[in-house]
Formats: C-alpha cells, structure tokens, sequence
C-alpha cells in the first residue's frame, strides 16, 4: 500500500536522475560542511554500492521502494522516509532489496565537526532512524541539490548551513517524536523543573528517586532519554550556568558562589567549573568583568 508520505516523496523527485561532485574551497573545507558528491538515484534490481576507507559521511534518503544496507556487520532494510547517517571510512554496502526499484538521495559529505555529529547521532540511534515527518527533510535536500548549480563562496554558505539542518533534525528527532511514548515523561519533566529550580540543596540520584517515588534506575534512563543528560549531568550544567551569573554580576566569594550553587567543596565546585568552562572561575571572572570604564 503506498502511503501519503509516499506519494508526496514521489510527487516531488518525479525527475531525472543526476549525481553531483563538488570541490570545496580553502574556505568551505577548514570552516564549514560542505558536499563532496550528492545524488538523486532511480536504481533497477541490479544496482549495488560498495565504500570502505573513505574520508567521508554518507546521508541517504530513501523515496520510494526498498534498498538494504550492510554496516558494521549488520543487515538493515531502508524503507520510504528512512534516513541513515554513516561513517564510510567503516565497510559499507547498500543495494537494492528483493529485486525493487529504489528510489533514494544520497548526500557524501565532510566537515571539521563531522565527527561530532556522527558520534552524537550514534549515541541514541541505529545508523538507519525513520523519520516521522519528512516534509522538512525532502525541502531541505530538494534545496540542497539545487544550490549545487552555483559555485560562490555564498552557495557554499548556504550549502553548509542546509547539512546542519539536516543533521540536526535526525539528531533531535529520538527526543522530538519518541516522547510520547516513553513511560515517565511527567515524571521526568517534574525531575527537570526540581532541578532548575532546586540546585542549590544537596541532591543525589537516590534522593531524587526517593523524593518522586520512582526508581533510580528507570528514572536515569527515562532522564537521559528525552533531556540527553543523565540527571546529575543535568544539575552540574545548571548549576556551572548559575556560576557563571553570580561571577559576571557579584562580587561575592568564589567560596560562596560554590556553597550557593550547591557545590560546597570549593576545590571540586573550582575543577567542574574549569571542566565545563575551560578556565577557572577566578579567570572567567576577570575576563568578563574587565570593562572600560
């Protein structure tokens, strides 16, 4: 049965398939993403890719029929509005499935923060992630491939900030669209509420349990599913950012400041600051508040 998201996807890529390479500029390759080769593919049965030690990022979009991918030794189906996000300096293979056509973008491409990306999307996803509403995700590549046709420093632009769309909504879409169906949402949206609004008190994991009535383990994980810390994570972040307030607008104590933000071991409130910060608060201070007068 072909369904809605279908005939949409195949409304629009009703064209002639065409792969596009690109060069990018000294510019486009120390400072921003930018594609090596991206592609609108109607493939027979026949058709087969393989990529192994390739200094590159795969994005692939499937429209229509069914392709199947080999990666990191596993076997997965790509179904219309299936997207999967992977390394191919790895072993890949990705071919037609059951003797279907396959109908698919695909978008090679390279940046400094890549790698960054990569290791965010496969801390919650498997390399293929479904997406729920792909109108944003065929615009966005439907753009992307017709800014191909120029070659200014202004396209390149545009080209790179078009891949960080697109790599953000498969990065937010595990927190975006599973929610609703995790056990515990309210329960963890009143855990975040306690802590912005509570950092200052003693909190641990067991006692934030005890407090909801919930368990631990369960609460952890639900935490770090839909916010993408673990709860104690989440408390350190809001309570350095208080840090930061109290440093940039008071003259109070660097001792104080730690007891105030629940931190009340000043050395320890001194490390996790400069590990989050990247200086010491005494540091942080003094660049921030060093103003002409």
């Amino acid at each position: 049965m072909t369904t809605t998201n279908q005939k949409h996807n195949q409304g629009l890529w009703r064209k002639d398939p065409v792969v596009i390479e690109r060069t990018p500029s000294a510019f486009a390759k120390t400072s921003l993403f930018y594609i090596q080769e991206i592609g609108y593919f109607k493939t027979t049965h026949a058709y087969a890719m393989e990529r192994k030690k390739l200094t590159s990022f795969l994005l692939l979009f499937t429209l229509s029929g069914r392709g199947e991918l080999q990666y990191q030794e596993k076997k997965h189906t790509l179904r219309p509005n299936d997207m999967l996000f992977i390394n191919c300096e790895e072993y890949v293979q990705y071919r037609t499935a059951c003797h279907e056509p396959w109908e698919f973008i695909s978008v090679n491409l390279y940046g400094n923060l890549i790698d960054n990306y990569y290791e965010q999307f496969i801390k919650h996803n498997k390399p293929v992630t479904s997406i729920e509403d792909s109108s944003v995700v065929l615009d966005k590549l439907n753009t992307l491939l017709h800014v191909q046709s120029d070659r200014s420093i202004s396209a390149e632009l545009l080209t790179s900030k078009l891949i960080v769309d697109l790599l953000t909504v498969i990065l937010q879409h595990p927190y975006t669209y599973s929610n609703a169906n995790i056990d515990g949402t309210a329960e963890v949206r009143k855990v975040q509420q306690y802590l912005d609004q509570s950092y200052c008190e003693r909190i641990t994991l067991d006692s934030l349990a005890e407090m909801f009535e919930l368990n631990k383990f369960n609460l952890a994980k639900n935490f770090k599913k839909q916010i993408g810390f673990s709860p104690i994570e989440y408390l350190i972040n809001v309570r350095i950012t208080a840090a930061q307030g109290w440093l940039k607008t008071s003259d109070v104590s660097i001792v104080d400041i730690a007891q105030y933000v629940g931190i009340p071991n000043t050395s320890h409130f001194i490390n996790l600051f400069k590990e989050h910060i990247g200086e010491t608060p005494h540091s942080f201070r003094k660049k921030w508040r060093n103003c002409i007068k």
